[in-house]
């Protein structure tokens, strides 16, 4: 685990595939001494109005309303994630386009479902919905429900070969281009940021492309990523106009070794400029 940093800006609670809720996950923010932090549930902000109200009973935390929304790659046929902060997120037609997401995730999780039955290793549709409860249905609560059948000894196992970009069970997402994800983010006032860039194939291709998409940063200080990547990943970062972002990607699955809310973040600077682009 790296040493704790104030701000960490990727984090997800129940309602999308962490395991704490708005309000646990705030209370352990806050006691991890962490000053800046923000939310990114996948493709939902339904967690935020309680997050905030806990976050009111910790004054010395600043909370930034975020979202990580998948994207198509432009240059691959897999997934981008794009992170979004300072988000008014009450806006009609941002969540209208929101639901619409969920409701695309959950015929998507039904076909995964339906397709590993066929390829013998059936897990019920009930259960993945009891998983997932108040959250939108995504492939983790597939993998923890396969688990839980003793097909495979934790939840990223399930993505080897089963659930990943490619995989036997693998079903396509609706599709939502980089940029449509960016304009987005920007139609509710919000800046929008590259999450993991090392997970996206063909990265060192992608990333010349993003300033002119109207991407104002990427993931360098992220959790997974060890110094040597982080090094790297600055230079990249600097030499194509980005900001230099990152957190933790915290989930509370419980698994051996994983990175705390604080355990990674970007500079008190970094933060500082993504909030004067957002005003």
């Amino acid at each position: 685990m790296n040493a704790a940093s104030p701000i960490d800006l990727h984090m997800h609670t129940t309602r999308s595939d962490g395991r704490l809720t708005p309000s646990e996950l705030v209370r352990l923010v806050a006691a991890q001494g962490i000053g800046i932090a923000a939310i990114t549930d996948h493709d939902s902000t339904e967690g935020l109005d309680e997050a905030f109200a806990e976050a009111a009973r910790h004054p010395g935390l600043h909370l930034v309303p975020g979202i990580e929304i998948s994207a198509d790659h432009p240059l691959d046929q897999g997934d981008l994630h794009v992170l979004g902060y300072f988000l008014d997120y009450h806006d009609a037609a941002f969540q209208t386009q929101l639901r619409a997401f969920r409701d695309g995730r959950l015929d998507r999780a039904k076909l995964m479902v339906e397709k590993l039955g066929e390829l013998g290793v059936p897990v019920e549709w009930e259960r993945v919905k009891e998983i997932a409860a108040d959250a939108s249905v995504g492939r983790p609560h597939i993998a923890q429900a396969m688990v839980e059948r003793g097909y495979i000894g934790n939840t990223r196992e399930a993505f080897d070969g089963y659930l990943q970009d490619g995989g036997k069970a693998h079903i396509s997402r609706p599709h939502l281009s980089l940029g449509e994800s960016v304009k987005l983010i920007k139609s509710v006032g919000g800046v929008a940021v590259l999450a993991h860039p090392l997970y996206a194939k063909e990265y060192q291709e992608l990333l010349p492309r993003l300033a002119g998409l109207g991407v104002a940063g990427m993931e360098v200080h992220y959790a997974e990523f060890n110094p040597v990547q982080r090094i790297g990943l600055a230079r990249l970062a600097d030499r194509h106009g980005l900001l230099p972002c990152g957190g933790s990607d915290y989930h509370a699955l419980g698994l051996p070794g994983e990175n705390l809310p604080g355990s990674a973040g970007p500079p008190a600077e970094v933060f500082h400029k993504l909030e004067d682009l957002a005003r």
